[in-house]
């Protein structure tokens, strides 16, 4: 990173268990706030780019290039506003083992998503800032409740000692649930700030989308067709159908590899979503998948930066 940021990265772990009080619980900083843009192009010629060499945003399935140069996100990102507090962390990172299990990992990963996946790069609106608390009647957002619930009981005992912002919350338990389900280790920074209100609609991608269109919606969020490939691996987790529902691994790669990718019943009974299976179909798209299935090695390195690119994406930091 560039000398003027100093960042105190922190590594992220995991636990398990659900009460729940919000909006009203937030509580958003008065310091002043930065918003964060995007990261640079993650040019992945080579799976062994190191994870401290990318940092930066987005949603539950994907990514794609980045519009906006480098020097654009150090001189849009304060130093102050990205150091942390490694007890703060350890605080943090204490309370969730106590409510996290494998089992409820899968929720609280498409938290992370549909939280920061509202972001744009043109009009420099929505991102991981927490307003996911107030967008849960949304179609899209059916089911999250349950997973607010769960990280509302890790929030309040923290808040008791330090008080901690939905956006970091939900960043660092993502991160947690990852690698409690046998994921890679991830590194988040804390210091991002809440909203005070809900996000835009209609900024998720939709399950419905086409390649072209699924990699339209990343590239307005600064993300590249790889990282999009990358993120669309979190639905290994869960009941999609693709390997163990509680392992994170590069199960989802395999099976949209395999023949015929629609079960006997129709579409019905399709393993994943739609748009899954539309990756396949894009010979872009299919490179990775072909890269990540063969070795999941490089899938994670390449899912860990691209999920720091999606907890930054559209981030207000706290200044110091």
């Amino acid at each position: 990173m560039c000398s003027c940021v100093t960042h105190r990265i922190v590594q992220c772990s995991i636990a398990s268990g659900g009460e729940t009080n919000y909006p009203a619980k937030l509580h958003p900083s008065s310091f002043s706030t930065v918003k964060f843009r995007s990261d640079r192009p993650n040019d992945h010629a080579s799976s062994e780019v190191s994870s401290s060499s990318r940092r930066g945003l987005m949603f539950s399935i994907a990514t794609l290039p980045c519009l906006l140069p480098l020097t654009h996100i150090f001189a849009s990102l304060p130093a102050n506003a990205t150091q942390q507090d490694t007890k703060e962390y350890l605080l943090i990172k204490e309370e969730l083992r106590k409510v996290l299990s494998k089992r409820k990992a899968a929720g609280v990963l498409r938290l992370v998503f549909h939280d920061a996946g509202t972001f744009e790069i043109d009009d420099d609106t929505g991102g991981m800032n927490g307003s996911i608390v107030y967008e849960l009647e949304r179609p899209e957002n059916t089911g999250l409740e349950k997973s607010v619930k769960v990280l509302q009981k890790a929030k309040t005992q923290i808040d008791a000692i330090r008080p901690v912002s939905w956006a970091d919350l939900i960043s660092v338990a993502g991160a947690e649930a990852v690698e409690l389900c046998g994921g890679p280790t991830i590194q988040v920074l804390l210091g991002r700030q809440d909203s005070l209100g809900p996000d835009p609609e209609g900024k998720l991608p939709e399950e419905s989308l086409d390649a072209s269109g699924l990699k339209r919606n990343f590239q307005k969020k600064g993300f590249s067709t790889q990282e999009l490939v990358a993120l669309s691996g979190a639905h290994t987790l869960g009941s999609k159908g693709f390997g163990s529902p509680t392992t994170f691994d590069n199960s989802y790669y395999k099976v949209l590899l395999e023949e015929p990718r629609t079960p006997s019943g129709g579409m019905s009974t399709m393993i994943g979503l739609p748009s899954d299976h539309a990756l396949v179909e894009d010979d872009e798209c299919l490179r990775w998948i072909k890269k990540y299935a063969d070795n999941e090695s490089v899938f994670f390195e390449d899912f860990k930066n691209a999920y720091v690119k999606l907890v930054n994406s559209g981030v207000r930091w706290n200044s110091l």
